[in-house]
């Protein structure tokens, strides 16, 4: 009997010590992720200063604005009567575009991760922060509604379409 007690007593130990082993990788990947949204959510807010000062510096023609605002990592221009969704970057374009096909079938305002799931996007933490950093930026330039909640909503194009 003393045998399998022992055996008992090195297997336990050696299950505390895998335990400890998950605990440290757990905390170790929660960090990594921390990081990984960190270094996303700065990288688009410099992209969008940077290009926002550039704007600023020499502000294009109304046709050149057009063509440059659907180029990945410039500025959301503003929505305003005569600006259509195809002046956005692809993301942007899906992004309105899932959130009016969740208008149509009822869905109602979507959040952040349930934007990138019907776009077939990553839905890690970094993954929904991407999304998150793209509908606001959207949302403060009139081309999605933000509810009070923190979810989003594609804003009634001008002209009575949606």
């Amino acid at each position: 009997m003393g045998l399998l007690e022992d055996r008992e007593l090195t297997a336990r130990q050696r299950l505390e010590e895998c335990r400890e082993e998950a605990e440290r990788a757990a905390a170790a990947l929660a960090e990594a992720e921390q990081a990984c949204e960190r270094a996303v959510i700065a990288k688009e807010e410099f992209a969008a200063a940077l290009a926002e000062a550039r704007a600023a510096d020499d502000p294009p023609s109304e046709g050149a604005q057009a063509a440059a605002a659907a180029a990945p990592g410039t500025i959301v221009p503003e929505r305003r009567p005569g600006v259509e969704p195809a002046v956005l970057a692809p993301d942007y374009q899906r992004i309105i575009g899932a959130l009016e096909a969740a208008a149509r079938e009822g869905a109602g305002p979507l959040n952040c991760r349930q934007i990138a799931a019907r776009l077939g996007w990553e839905t890690s933490a970094a993954g929904v922060e991407r999304v998150r950093a793209k509908a606001r930026r959207m949302a403060e330039r009139g081309w999605l509604v933000k509810e009070p909640d923190g979810r989003f909503s594609a804003s009634v194009r001008p002209g009575g379409g949606s």
